[in-house]
C-alpha cells in the first residue's frame, strides 16, 4: 500500500489521471473477450473517476462536488447492472459524467493557465486537459444518441457502452475523419463540428503557451 501511494505521489495527480484516460483508451479493447464490454467499460471509467478526485484535492469545494457527482453515477452504474438499463436513469448517469468531467476539465485548466513556469506536472496537466475534451465529446454523443436515437451511423451496429463514442471523439478532436462513423442528425454534426473546431484551437493556443513560458523560464535562468 505504502508502495502504491508513493507511486501515485510521484506521479503527480495530472500523472494519474492522464495513465487512467489512456488506459481507458488503449488498454480496454484488447480485454473485451475476458470480461463484459459494458462491465469492462464502466470499471476502467471509475478508475477515471477515482483518478480525477485525486486532481482535485487542492480544490476543497470542487473536490466535494465531484466525490457527490462520483457517488451517484457509482450507484446508478451498480443498479445497471443489477436490475437492467432504465432509460431514463441512463440519460441522468450520462448527464452527471459529462457535469463530472467538465468539473474536472475547469479545475485543471484553470491551475495550468495561472502557472508561469513549465514543469512535468503542468505538461501533463495540458495532455489531460486535451484528452477530457474527448471524453465530454464521446459522453455528449453517447448522451444524444440516447435520447435522439440513430444521430450517429457506423459501418457495423454501434455498441452499447461508451467505446464507440470515444473513438468517434477523438476521430474528430484530432481532425483524422475515418469516415466509419458519422454524424448523421443536424444536432450531431453541430457537435461535431464544435468539437473540431476547439480541439484545433486548444492545440495551437496551448502549445504557443507552454513553449512561451518555456523560453521565458529559461531566460530568467
Amino acid at each position: 500500500m505504502g508502495l502504491f501511494t508513493s507511486t501515485i505521489e510521484k506521479m503527480g495527480r495530472y500523472g494519474f489521471l492522464l495513465v487512467s484516460m489512456c488506459l481507458m483508451i488503449g488498454l480496454k479493447p484488447f480485454l473485451t473477450n475476458l470480461v463484459e464490454e459494458a462491465l469492462l467499460a464502466d470499471v476502467f471509467f471509475t478508475y477515471v473517476l477515482i483518478s480525477g478526485i485525486y486532481a482535485l484535492d487542492r480544490e476543497p469545494i470542487a473536490f466535494r462536488i465531484s466525490c457527490g457527482l462520483m457517488a451517484v453515477v457509482i450507484i446508478l452504474k451498480v443498479l445497471h447492472h443489477t436490475i437492467g438499463k432504465i432509460h431514463y436513469l441512463h440519460i441522468v448517469e450520462l448527464i452527471l459524467i459529462i457535469l463530472f468531467i467538465m468539473q474536472i476539465l475547469s479545475i485543471t485548466l484553470k491551475h495550468i493557465l495561472i502557472k508561469q513556469d513549465v514543469t512535468t506536472d503542468i505538461v501533463m496537466g495540458g495532455a489531460c486537459t486535451f484528452i477530457l475534451l474527448g471524453f465530454i465529446w464521446a459522453y455528449a454523443y453517447y448522451l444524444l444518441e440516447t435520447i435522439y436515437p440513430n444521430s450517429i451511423k457506423a459501418a457495423s451496429p454501434l455498441s452499447n457502452d461508451p467505446s464507440d463514442y470515444i473513438y468517434f471523439s477523438f476521430v474528430t478532436l484530432t481532425s483524422t475523419g475515418y469516415g466509419d462513423i458519422l454524424a448523421i442528425s443536424p444536432k450531431a454534426r453541430g457537435l461535431s463540428i464544435l468539437e473540431a473546431i476547439i480541439g484545433q484551437l486548444y492545440l495551437a493556443i496551448m502549445i504557443s503557451r507552454l513553449v512561451s513560458l518555456h523560453i521565458s523560464d529559461s531566460r530568467h535562468k
